[in-house]
């Protein structure tokens, strides 16, 4: 039966037990009169501060046969463990084994490739800066130089209070499209009525024809390589396949990897994330000692998807996700590729540390129900430094003599 059945009984002894043994009188002690319980060795309460409580104190009383801790602990635990993957089912769809899946996006269309999408219109895109998927949207938005009459950019923040579906809410108050104050609000809009199920972000809407084009973050950064720009492109033709099996493997091993293994409910389901994302860590350091960028000398797709989850890793998902066994800091070559990922400043600028570190400790209530944010986590300015200090740029230079950091168009 369920436990939440038993928990007022537990609660009842306990109430029981304190009314028989005055807090302020130690109930061994001279003068006092122990109570005994047919059985049972006298109940012996030890004092405690004055400045503490344990409200109904069960444990203080646990051991004796009136009130044996195993019951109170097992029942406890499984009333806690049972509200917690009610929490997050929520957060997080799960499958039988406790595994998180990933909900499919709702809309995959791509500028430039479905037809009604035309490079040449105009688009919005919402994004969250405390979010690794709107930020690979960002990065690539970022190199490639989108003028903002083709690429309008609204900002939005992680507040699920005042959210009114979802989390995000549009930081300026209202956004210039709809006029809308949250993301649900744009969906609705967007959809031409009330839409129906998870808002998410981003969200690439054209403007021309107020619909969505995709929430899909890989669709999005294809969207944005065909915009109006800078002469550069981040999926070169001669590279494509390599650049495709790189954002395949590092989608699914190591971005989806993180939140696996944080979201799971089992430990089966956790290791099946962690370790292979373990391996695939251990293998772009490998990779990347003969190589500046994981495609050659330029940066590419591959490289936008992964430097998200490589900025949050340390502070955040070894923590928070239970990501611990690994940590960028013990992997040079991965390092110096962040470095100098870090070195093409309009990439520095697209990350905020301490947005990311209050969203993630603050926003996800299943993981973390106290929203303590840990102390001492350093800006974006001097996680920077600390990044570029790891490094040797002339050692990394010479790993692509003459080639460009950026591929230009054919």
């Amino acid at each position: 039966k369920s436990v939440f059945a038993t928990m007022p009984v537990v609660v009842s002894w306990t109430c029981a037990a304190q009314a028989q043994v005055p807090r302020h009188r130690h109930p061994t002690a001279p003068g006092s009169s122990a109570r005994r319980f047919s059985g049972s060795r006298p109940l012996t309460k030890c004092s405690s501060s004055k400045t503490s409580s344990s409200n109904f104190g069960l444990l203080d009383w646990a051991g004796s046969t009136f009130i044996p801790q195993g019951p109170i602990v097992s029942s406890t635990k499984f009333a806690w463990n049972t509200m917690w993957k009610t929490l997050m089912s929520e957060l997080a769809p799960q499958d039988q084994s406790g595994a998180y899946t990933r909900p499919p996006a709702a809309y995959t269309s791509v500028v430039g490739v479905t037809p009604s999408f035309p490079a040449s219109s105009s688009y919005t895109l919402y994004i969250g800066n405390a979010c690794p998927w709107c930020h690979r949207v960002a990065i690539a938005a970022a190199l490639r130089g989108v003028p903002a009459e083709s690429l309008r950019i609204v900002k939005l923040v992680d507040d699920a209070e005042r959210a009114s579906r979802g989390g995000w809410i549009v930081e300026s108050g209202r956004d210039p499209l709809f006029g809308a104050k949250d993301l649900r609000e744009i969906y609705d809009s967007a959809a031409g009525g009330q839409y129906f199920g998870r808002c998410t972000a981003p969200l690439l809407v054209s403007d021309a024809q107020k619909v969505v084009v995709a929430n899909d973050s890989a669709e999005i950064v294809r969207s944005i390589d065909a915009l109006p720009g800078d002469d550069v492109t981040l999926r070169p033709a001669a590279l494509a396949a390599e650049v495709d099996k790189w954002v395949e493997r590092i989608t699914s091993e190591v971005n989806n990897g993180v939140y696996r293994a944080g979201f799971a409910t089992s430990q089966t389901a956790h290791d099946a994330a962690a370790l292979p994302l373990y391996r695939l860590l251990d293998e772009l350091d490998q990779h990347l000692e003969t190589r500046r960028f994981l495609c050659g000398g330029s940066v590419t797709e591959a490289d936008v998807v992964l430097l998200p989850t490589i900025c949050r890793f340390d502070d955040v998902y070894s923590v928070l996700f239970k990501c611990s066994g690994r940590r960028i800091a013990d992997l040079p070559n991965l390092s110096g590729w962040l470095a100098d990922m870090m070195r093409l400043s309009v990439i520095a600028d697209t990350y905020d540390a301490a947005s990311a570190r209050s969203s993630y400790f603050g926003q996800l209530f299943p993981l973390n129900p106290s929203g303590i944010i840990p102390a001492g986590g350093r800006s974006t300015k001097e996680l920077v430094a600390q990044w570029l200090s790891r490094s040797d740029p002339a050692k990394r230079e010479r790993l692509a003599v003459g080639v460009s950091a950026l591929h230009t168009r054919d």
